[in-house]
C-alpha cells in the first residue's frame, strides 16, 4: 500500500539542551487513580473508555464517543502547549537498555480498505517519504477543563489487531487530572476527510507514575479500540507497526504526526527525520530520546519509528515534549514498555 508523499517538516537540528520540556496537552483536576491493572502489576493502570454525553438509548459507547465529534468540534479542537506543573526531570529509574535489544513484528494490512490513495491538500507534495494509514489524528474529551484537544497515534501491530500507542498525557491529565473522553483515533486524517473511517477507544492504559507524578520519563499509553462500525479492526484495514525496546538512544527514525499549533495547521501529515541523542550533558542526561524537529502541540503522541518503509516500521518512541529549541523528546523505551505491550496485546 502505497499514499502520496506528505510535507517535509522542519530541519533536523543537531543541538543538545538542558532546557526543560513542555506538554503538548495539559494537566486537570483531580480525579482518585484507578486500581492498577493486574496484568502488568504495578505500574500501570487501565480505565475503560467513557462518553462525556448522557448514554442515548440504542447507541453503543463507541457509538457515543464517535458521534460528538462533529465536523465543527473537529475543526476547533485545540493543542495546549502548557507547562506541566511539578513534572520531575527524572523517575529516578536508569532508563537505560534493561536487556537484549528486541522487536515485535510489524503487520500488513489483511482486508481491502474504503480507500488506497488520497488527494493531498493544500501545497506541494516534494518530498520523498510517504504518508502512512497506520498514522492518524486523536481527538478527545477533558472532562477536567471541558475542552476538546487532538493529538497523534500510531497502530501497534498485536494479537488483538486493536491496539494504538500514543502519549500518557493524550489519555489521563497526569497528577490531579482525570482520565480523557470520547477518544477517537482517525487515520490518515486529511483536512476533514476520514478515508478508513474512525476508530473509538475502548480502554485507556498509561503509567501510574504519569497519573500520579505527571512524569515525563514513561508518558506513553496504549488504547484498546473497538472494532469500527463494520466490524474490521485497525491492524486488518491498516497495517500495524511493530514495537522496538532497548536499542541504542542514536537511532535512525522517521517521526509521522499532526502538529497543530502554529506554524502547522493540523490538517495533514507531516514528517520529520533524523537520528535521536541522547539530550543533555553528562552526566545530567535525561531518560530521554530527542530530535530537533520543531513539532508542536498536536504532534504529542506520534511514533517515532526505526526502519520506516513508507507504509509501517518500529515503534521506537512516542512523542512527549517540545522545548524552546525546537527538540523534541520522547520516553526512552525499554523492557517496562515491552512488558506493558504484552499485558495489553490480547485485550478485547
Amino acid at each position: 500500500m502505497h499514499f502520496p508523499d506528505i510535507r517535509r517538516a522542519t530541519r533536523v537540528a543537531a543541538t543538545v539542551t538542558l532546557a526543560a520540556g513542555m506538554a503538548l496537552v495539559g494537566a486537570g483536576t483531580a480525579q482518585a487513580a484507578p486500581a492498577p491493572d493486574a496484568t502488568a502489576g504495578a505500574s500501570v493502570s487501565t480505565a475503560l473508555a467513557t462518553t462525556s454525553a448522557n448514554a442515548r438509548s440504542g447507541l453503543t459507547t463507541a457509538e457515543q464517543a464517535s458521534n460528538y465529534w462533529t465536523p465543527e468540534r473537529m475543526r476547533t479542537a485545540i493543542s495546549a502547549d502548557t507547562l506541566v506543573k511539578k513534572a520531575p526531570a527524572s523517575s529516578g529509574e536508569s532508563l537505560r537498555p534493561t536487556g537484549a535489544a528486541q522487536s515485535t513484528p510489524p503487520a500488513a494490512p489483511t482486508v481491502k480498505a474504503a480507500a488506497s490513495r488520497v488527494p493531498a491538500a493544500g501545497g506541494s507534495m516534494a518530498a520523498n517519504v510517504a504518508a502512512s494509514a497506520t498514522v492518524g489524528k486523536v481527538f478527545f474529551y477533558n472532562p477536567a477543563d471541558g475542552l476538546n484537544y487532538v493529538c497523534s497515534a500510531g497502530t501497534v501491530n498485536s494479537g488483538s489487531k486493536l491496539l494504538v500507542m500514543s502519549a500518557g498525557h493524550c489519555v489521563h491529565g497526569g497528577s490531579g487530572g482525570q482520565w480523557m473522553q470520547n477518544w477517537v483515533f482517525v487515520p490518515l486524517y486529511n483536512y476533514g476527510a476520514e478515508p478508513y473511517g474512525r476508530w473509538s477507544a475502548k480502554y485507556l492504559t498509561t503509567f501510574n507514575v504519569w497519573i500520579n507524578d505527571s512524569n515525563l520519563d514513561r508518558d506513553v499509553s496504549y488504547i484498546t479500540v473497538w472494532p469500527n462500525g463494520s466490524g474490521q479492526r485497525p491492524v486488518d484495514v491498516l497495517g500495524g507497526n511493530g514495537l522496538s525496546v532497548n536499542y541504542s538512544y542514536d537511532q535512525a527514525v522517521t517521526i509521522l504526526a499532526y502538529p497543530a499549533a502554529p506554524p502547522y495547521d493540523g490538517g495533514w501529515q507531516q514528517y520529520c527525520q533524523g537520528t535521536t541523542y541522547r539530550p543533555g550533558i553528562w552526566p545530567f542526561q535525561e531518560n530521554k530520546i530527542a530530535l530537533g524537529c520543531g513539532f508542536t502541540g498536536g504532534s504529542s503522541g506520534s511514533v517515532w519509528l526505526r526502519l520506516y518503509n513508507d507504509a509501517y516500521g518500529y515503534v521506537n518512541g512516542i512523542m512527549s515534549t517540545l522545548d524552546g529549541n525546537g527538540v523534541n523528546r520522547s520516553s526512552y523505551f525499554d523492557t517496562a514498555i515491552m512488558d506493558v505491550y504484552n499485558s495489553v496485546a490480547d485485550r478485547t
